[in-house]
């Protein structure tokens, strides 16, 4: 168990230090597109298995998939609100919008079939309802805080979400490994620096990597019953990162 709590410390933010060398070696886009993938999700979602059963395990791994729509609305709606407010108001805005979205979400009656649909094309789905940008793209300047922010915030969110999981119940510890850490600090960093449209060039990039995040989703809600955490998480990470580089490569020159 100390090593777990050892690792919840140093692992999310070493895989967002990584992240940001990663940015400043291939721009703005790829670091976003790298913040989509399941860097802090996929540790969250692995510690509260270990920590919580098996039982707990199938439950939350059920309702991470309608997570992803949520995290989908919540890039969509910073995107648009950006554009009119300051980062303060569109971040609380945001988030207000975001949770009562979510605890809509889990009214809906769960089928595996429909929510792993649902999953699947969100993160299209939110590509296509993202605004146009107001000008012209440009490469925003380096961020020279936002990487210890991301580490710091990244480090919280594992903390918060993987020690409350046993009060948030199931249910909620699910759609919440996907609650937008990365995306909403970058995104809100890109926007007092940059402007919006430097924040919407974020969320592109996030939902990009977003379609590997949902693959990983779905390979864990589909085989955490059948296979072992190891080989659950394993498969998982493999096809999660196949999946955003197929769709990283496809959209970088758009």
């Amino acid at each position: 168990m100390e090593s777990l709590a050892l690792g919840k410390i140093i692992a999310v933010p070493l895989l967002l230090w990584t992240v940001s060398l990663l940015g400043k070696r291939w721009g703005t886009f790829a670091a976003s597109v790298f913040a989509g993938l399941p860097i802090v999700s996929g540790p969250v979602s692995l510690v509260i298995t270990l920590e919580q059963g098996p039982s707990f395990a199938k439950v939350m791994a059920y309702n991470i998939l309608p997570g992803i729509l949520a995290c989908v609305w919540e890039n969509v709606v910073y995107a648009w609100l950006c554009r009119r407010f300051s980062w303060l108001a569109s971040i609380l805005l945001t988030l207000v919008l975001y949770f009562a979205f979510a605890a809509l979400l889990c009214l809906i009656p769960y089928s595996l079939i429909f929510w792993t649909f649902m999953a699947f094309i969100a993160p299209f789905a939110g590509l296509l309802l993202l605004p146009r940008p107001m000008h012209a793209w440009h490469v925003p300047p380096a961020h020279h805080n936002a990487p210890w922010m991301q580490m710091t915030v990244g480090m919280g969110a594992m903390i918060v979400e993987t020690e409350g999981a046993a009060w948030l119940g199931a249910q909620w510890s699910g759609m919440l490994v996907f609650f937008p850490v990365l995306s909403g600090v970058i995104g809100m960093f890109a926007h007092i620096e940059s402007g919006p449209d430097a924040a919407l060039r974020v969320f592109k990039g996030t939902l990009t990597g977003l379609s590997g995040a949902t693959v990983f989703a779905i390979v864990v809600a589909w085989t955490i019953t059948s296979m072992s955490v190891a080989a659950t998480y394993a498969l998982a990470s493999v096809s999660a990162a196949a999946a955003s580089l197929i769709l990283a490569m496809s959209l970088k020159n758009k």
